[in-house]
């Protein structure tokens, strides 16, 4: 079961995070007059707090960074080998007589029209369980055939062939299962936001009194925050953000023309 934050638009988070950070520097110039009376010069180790909290949010959001687009990239890997095992698993159905290369080849456009399916449709939880089931019963049926296949006399040879790049397709289903299941730690992200926002806080807090110039340079800032932590969200959900895989959901898409 996916999280608020994994179910909530990448838009709308970035969203209430330059909000956010706007309140934040809002509160922090307040905090700043509230108090300046009682203590009219800010001490320096606040103002290296700030300094300290930025490069703590950049090592944060580098970090963060890396892991979606590791995760873009294994999700690649894995969809690309998906494709290959069902392609190869399909032409070791030429191995068998005419009729029973038939029935595989049936089975096996049921399996891959299901596969596409999920691919197509990440974002429809109904559709997905749809697919799912749907493959699971090509999945069955084509293995029980080659089991079938296996105990008729003189069928060694297919049978060695077909039944690993069986095994194959179903272990990579099962990994790509995995694989899109994995995410970034929501409290990786948590923290991010933390950091973000506390940096515009004790940013506002240790400025002087903001001008419409300072209020250019903290929107600047807040937007660019923004987009790069949206790329970097987007970067974690490779089957329904903006940044889609798409080259191995083209590649499975290409097996069509193998029937």
């Amino acid at each position: 079961m996916y999280s608020i934050l994994n179910r909530t638009d990448t838009i709308i988070i970035c969203l209430f995070l330059v909000i956010g950070m706007i309140a934040m520097v809002i509160l922090g110039s307040w905090c700043n007059r509230k108090w300046r009376e009682q203590d009219p010069e800010p001490k320096g180790g606040v103002n290296l707090l700030l300094g300290g909290l930025v490069a703590l949010s950049g090592l944060t959001l580098a970090f963060t960074f890396g892991m979606s687009g590791n995760r873009l990239e294994r999700v690649r890997i894995v969809v690309l080998e998906e494709a290959n095992d069902i392609g190869t698993a399909l032409l070791r159905s030429d191995l068998y007589s005419d009729s029973v290369r038939q029935e595989f080849r049936n089975d096996f456009k049921a399996y891959l029209e299901a596969v596409i399916s999920f691919y197509d449709n990440t974002t429809n939880e109904t559709l997905v369980y749809k697919a799912k089931d749907d493959a699971a019963n090509a999945a069955k049926s084509l293995w029980a055939r080659a089991a079938q296949q296996s105990k008729q006399p003189g069928m060694l040879i297919p049978s060695n062939q077909m039944v690993p790049a069986l095994n194959s397709m179903f272990d990579i289903a099962t990994e790509r299962e995995v694989v899109l299941r994995s995410r970034v730690p929501d409290l990786i992200l948590y923290m991010l936001f933390i950091c973000v926002l506390g940096t515009c806080f004790i940013g506002g807090f240790t400025s002087s009194p903001l001008q419409l110039r300072s209020w250019v340079i903290i929107g600047g800032f807040a937007i660019i925050t923004a987009m790069v932590v949206y790329t970097t969200i987007d970067l974690a959900r490779p089957m329904r953000g903006t940044i889609k895989e798409r080259a191995g959901r083209d590649a499975i898409v290409d097996l069509r023309k193998m029937f």
